[in-house]
């Protein structure tokens, strides 16, 4: 009897896992294909009916993993988010200007690899004028985006130029981070993003003397 419930407690530990993966992938499958969606077509474009049909599963099961279609739409914009979090580490450069150069070729490469990833940041953006849960998710992403420039720019500078050359090059992170370099990619495409975070570095540089 002891060993009858060792092996059914193994197999249902088993099961639960193998359950529990399926579950994630589910759920990452359907926010992949939310994503898509919204940036393809806007949010106003996302229905649970289309939903569904796109990613081959029927209303049943999408409520399954999710309670309605708003539930969808925030953890879409956090697997959004979490997309454009992943910061290189100050410690694994020489100087803050290929710590810029190697932040502005990742976001690059996300865009080439996720076309749809940047328009659906931005149609997340706009909904946030009207959506305090959009709202905050976006003030999120803004704000430790800042964190992170604000750390690489002490990391190199601090203690060797002046506190408000520190706090200036952080005031231009900011105005940019989520307003020049979202709109010149959305509205102009990938090429002219690449030529504003070269402009955005430059500015960063000189501010800070570099240049």
């Amino acid at each position: 009897m002891f060993y009858f419930f060792i092996w059914t407690f193994t197999f249902d530990q088993k099961t639960m896992n193998k359950n529990e993966i399926a579950s994630r992938a589910m759920r990452q499958h359907i926010l992949s294909t939310t994503l898509e969606i919204v940036g393809n077509e806007g949010l106003a474009a996302l229905t649970a009916t289309k939903l569904g049909k796109k990613a081959g599963i029927s209303k049943g099961a999408l409520y399954h993993h999710f309670d309605n279609l708003d539930a969808v739409k925030y953890a879409a914009v956090d697997e959004l988010i979490s997309m454009f979090l992943a910061v290189a580490e100050p410690a694994n450069f020489d100087d803050f200007e290929s710590y810029l150069e190697v932040t502005g070729d990742t976001l690059y490469l996300t865009m080439q690899c996720e076309p749809y990833a940047m328009k659906a940041m931005y149609s997340f953006t706009t909904q946030a004028l009207f959506d305090e849960q959009f709202r905050v998710a976006i003030q999120r992403f803004s704000q430790h985006g800042l964190t992170e420039y604000t750390r690489a720019i002490e990391y190199f500078y601090q203690g060797k130029i002046p506190q408000h050359q520190i706090d200036t090059a952080i005031r231009v992170v900011d105005a940019f981070f989520l307003g020049v370099g979202l709109q010149s990619y959305v509205l102009q495409g990938d090429d002219r993003f690449r030529q504003n975070w070269a402009l955005f570095s430059q500015m960063l540089l000189t501010q800070l003397g570099e240049r």
